[in-house]
């Protein structure tokens, strides 16, 4: 395929990026939409950091991590071999998620950033 950067319509729908507002295709316009790439994941929780480089914003991006496994099937979120219901580091920087300010390494402390899932593991 070719990399959404360089495409200009990414989900394939025959209606160029620019001026496309349905990004899912689900008939929801993405500024009504919670969930613009109908991955599971609200877009509040995902923001508009690209963790996986690809030039998709995560919370258009239904592979956030770019490991070929969608966000709505994906239980291993970080790669590391660990589910995420039984992963306590999120980030994978050696600090236990409750004790980690920012458990996501995404330079915004978690407390500004709403209920984080893995403060409960």
């Amino acid at each position: 395929g070719v990399p959404d950067d360089e495409d200009n319509d990414d989900d394939n729908d025959g209606v160029p990026d620019d001026e496309d507002n349905d990004d899912d295709n689900d008939g929801v316009p993405d500024d009504e939409d919670n969930d613009d790439d109908n991955d599971g994941v609200p877009d509040n929780e995902e923001g508009d950091d690209d963790f996986d480089d690809d030039g998709t914003p995560d919370n258009l991006d239904s592979d956030d991590d770019n490991d070929g496994v969608s966000d709505a099937e994906d239980d291993d979120d970080d790669n590391d071999g660990i589910p995420d219901d039984e992963d306590n580091d999120d980030d994978n920087d050696g600090v236990p998620d409750d004790e980690d300010n920012d458990d996501d390494n995404d330079e915004d402390e978690d407390d500004g950033e709403g209920e984080n899932e893995g403060d409960s593991a």
